[in-house]
């Protein structure tokens, strides 16, 4: 599996790739924009030229962005679900500009309003948004770990907006501490294949796109979204090794998030760590 690591950006884009080169990435994540905020951050084309030939000379690839916390495509609240939508759309922008492989977003919440409100609000949402960008850079959901009433805890939440959007440039992300936190026990070797025969009987292995390999600070089944560097929470540095050596996933870049309060140093850690589990 190839590693990488969600860096900071700094004040340019290629500033980024410093950080992802300084605890050697091999792939990287990075926010789409301001992630506290729902102003775009406008990148002009040679700071995205820069970016680019930094990322090729140091030879980090498949690179992905991030969309904001403040993203909610479940919403029914107008002025959050428009700007969602408009901030999802900026970011596929520079993605596209930028060469990204694809834009990782949150489903989001339904906040009280119900499952089947919350479906049809991103469903429309990811049509409006890939109307606007032509689907040219895929869009890839991200499992959740399903506190309160957030949608995309479970196989089947993503596999029906799957379904009823109807393209090719939906894809997944599936986190580590998000789908053990929402009760898939991937601890085990019976545990991750069982984990993985639901996925493909849901959505289907082909529209795996990228790992956050993370691990979790709270307890299987707990709806507790906290990282922990790898091999220090619940699902442990040998359930890591499997995973990221799973015939079925080897193929895929891996992301670490790690933990919330995280700095490059606490990246390192865990990229060291899964270095040493990789078999070559």
């Amino acid at each position: 599996m190839k590693l990488g690591a969600h860096v900071p950006i700094g004040k340019s884009l290629d500033a980024a790739v410093d950080n992802a080169s300084l605890i050697g990435c091999e792939t990287m994540q990075i926010f789409t924009s301001n992630p506290k905020g729902w102003n775009f951050t406008v990148r002009g084309r040679e700071e995205i030229e820069r970016f680019k030939e930094k990322a090729k000379n140091k030879g980090i690839t498949d690179i992905f962005g991030h969309s904001i916390y403040l993203i909610n495509l479940a919403t029914e609240n107008p002025y959050v679900y428009t700007n969602s939508i408009n901030s999802l759309i900026s970011g596929l922008t520079l993605a596209e500009n930028a060469g990204f492989s694809g834009v990782v977003t949150h489903v989001g919440s339904h906040v009280g309003a119900g499952y089947e409100t919350g479906i049809k609000q991103v469903v429309n949402a990811l049509i409006q948004t890939l109307a606007t960008t032509k689907e040219k850079i895929p869009i890839l959901l991200e499992t959740d770990a399903g506190s309160g009433n957030k949608i995309g805890c479970k196989f089947s939440d993503i596999a029906e907006i799957i379904s009823k959007v109807d393209s090719g440039a939906i894809r997944v992300c599936l986190d580590t501490c998000h789908i053990f936190a929402s009760g898939y026990d991937i601890r085990s070797k019976a545990g991750l294949n069982e984990t993985l025969e639901e996925f493909d009987r849901e959505i289907g292995l082909e529209k795996l796109a990228l790992i956050h390999l993370n691990d979790s600070k709270g307890d299987l089944g707990s709806n507790i979204d906290r990282h922990e560097i790898i091999g220090e929470g619940k699902i442990g540095l040998e359930s890591f090794g499997r995973i990221i050596n799973h015939p079925k996933l080897k193929h895929l870049p891996g992301i670490v998030e790690t933990p919330d309060n995280k700095t490059l140093g606490d990246e390192n850690v865990s990229l060291e760590r899964l270095r040493k589990l990789r078999k070559e």
